[in-house]
């Protein structure tokens, strides 16, 4: 059997701060395990925003000629999604959001095109959200959850879970939370089993 692909994806546009950190364990994690990963910074890339324009009616696919269509196609083939977070303004950020959004043509073709994304064989298609969040509120983690469990939905995988940390906001912070980064690495782990 082949092993299970695994895109992980940090979407902070602060390199190397908490959402980085818990990805990179889960990755270490993953690959331990020996799932095929590619890690990938979305600042890296030019993602603009969706311009509803409806072209992706015709065929399922964007026509927005920019980095999107990278994405495109490891979202296609990959076994496993693995997103990383901060939380802005309850919500997921820009840069996350712009991709999120761009994959409306995934929608169209789920929904109106009625063809999905085959699993690959026995590896079922799931995803997975790492999230930090600066503040201690009842509902900080709701609007990501929401964002990402749609974004999931349409990709035709499963969101299988999740490592959420609230009042972790300044770079490093994650590091006094060694229950939160050993649940990453768990993460990685169940992202990596068939």
């Amino acid at each position: 059997m082949e092993p299970v692909s695994i895109l992980a994806i940090s979407t902070s546009p602060r390199r190397n701060g908490n959402t980085e950190t818990m990805l990179d364990r889960s990755v270490a994690a993953a690959e331990s395990f020996g799932a095929r990963v590619e890690k990938v910074v979305l600042s890296d890339f030019n993602v603009g925003p969706c311009r509803e324009i409806y072209a992706c009616e015709k065929n399922g696919e964007c026509v927005i000629k920019d980095d999107f269509d990278i994405f495109y196609r490891k979202f296609m083939a990959v076994d496993r999604l693995v997103m990383a977070m901060p939380v802005f303004f309850f919500s997921v950020p820009a840069q996350a959001k712009a991709l999120v959004d761009r994959c409306q043509c995934f929608w169209v073709r789920k929904y109106k095109m009625e063809k999905t994304i085959p699993d690959r064989g026995n590896i079922r298609r799931r995803g997975y959200l790492l999230s930090a969040g600066g503040y201690s509120k009842p509902h900080t983690f709701d609007g990501v959850r929401k964002v990402m469990k749609y974004f999931y939905m349409t990709l035709d995988m499963d969101f299988a879970g999740e490592v959420c940390v609230e009042a972790v906001d300044e770079k490093g912070d994650i590091d006094k939370h060694p229950d939160v980064l050993k649940a990453a690495w768990d993460l990685g782990m169940a992202s990596a089993t068939p």
